[in-house]
């Protein structure tokens, strides 16, 4: 065979094993390049999994501790505030891991309700709840020459008189009666009361004080002896409370005296700062009994009067007025 032909028999064998060696190169560029490419996707899927499981799981929580808050805080503004009730309201976002929720606060004022203001909880998502205390934000409006027992103290924001009550086993040096106060309110409005008796009351020695007109609306029970009240006096101020009709069993859905023990207690077993001193209130009350140092009252300003004569108040705070209807 002609030389000329050898090469024209070799030449397409050639040309297979080079064109077998670039594709041979492209597929492996066509490898690593697929494998980056899944190697970058799988990371983004992992990380856009654990962000969305890290957001979802912290909503989760957050609720979680919202609904926890919601089962005990509003209990323990009725039980601590003076005829308040706290209304769920709206919740804010704080920061990434917290959240406040709001509670708006009134006052039953006969059958009026009365804006108090806000009460704020700031949570996280391991706990940790802060509140603000609704009866220490106040302004002082009375004789600038100095303090009198006529002095009113007024909540914020809402711009409303502060309830105070007076223990009998701590001394005051001065206690206010603000009977005469009565005098200048119309007398189709309703008042609003708070009263202190110069001794502990049970129940029924209560509702023996109470003229025709004048209805209890929450009762302050004494939650500390009188050693445990010498010893620490600011205790007295640390107010535990019936709400209205907790002061008469006619009415199954209203809270007795016989289950608020109990009542407490429960509130006690659900995580939180306060769960200490629920249970301590709790045994207290089982252990001596509920007895009462005061009582919110509402009722017209001429049946009110009737109170003032009375030996066994021993002060008298005027609360929120409420308008004919």
């Amino acid at each position: 065979m002609s030389e000329k032909g050898r090469e024209i028999l070799e030449e397409p064998i050639a040309s297979e094993k080079e064109q077998v060696f670039l594709d041979e190169e492209r597929f492996l560029r066509q490898v690593r390049w697929r494998s980056s490419l899944r190697t970058v996707l799988i990371a983004l899927g992992v990380l856009v999994a654990g962000f969305a499981f890290l957001v979802i799981s912290t909503r989760l929580i957050l609720n979680a501790q919202q609904n926890r808050i919601d089962s005990f805080y509003p209990y323990l503004i009725r039980y601590s505030s003076p005829n308040t009730i706290a209304v769920r309201g709206p919740w804010h976002d704080v920061g990434w891991l917290g959240q406040q929720q709001e509670y708006i606060l009134v006052r039953m004022v006969g059958n009026r309700p009365v804006y108090v203001g806000t009460s704020v909880v700031d949570y996280q998502i391991w706990g940790g709840e802060i509140s603000w205390d609704p009866d220490h934000t106040f302004i002082r409006v009375g004789n600038q020459a100095g303090p009198s027992e006529e002095d009113r103290e007024y909540l914020l924001p809402g711009v409303v008189p502060r309830l105070k009550f007076y223990h009998p086993s701590v001394p005051h040096e001065q206690i206010p009666r603000q009977f005469d106060q009565l005098t200048g309110i119309p007398a189709k409005n309703t008042v609003e009361m708070a009263l202190s008796f110069n001794r502990l009351l049970t129940r029924e020695e209560m509702e023996a004080l109470l003229p025709p007109g004048v209805e209890p609306f929450w009762g302050a029970i004494s939650a500390y002896s009188e050693e445990e009240i010498a010893k620490a006096p600011v205790r007295s101020h640390g107010l535990v409370g019936l709400p209205r009709g907790g002061l008469w069993d006619g009415d199954p859905r209203q809270y007795t005296e016989e289950k608020f023990p109990e009542q407490l207690r429960g509130l006690s077993k659900i995580p939180s700062h306060y769960s200490r001193t629920l249970k301590r209130t709790a045994d207290y009350l089982q252990q001596n009994g509920i007895l009462y140092y005061g009582l919110v009252v509402c009722g017209k300003p001429a049946d009110l009067l009737k109170l003032q004569d009375n030996p066994a108040v021993s002060a008298a705070v005027l609360g929120a007025v409420a308008g004919q209807e």
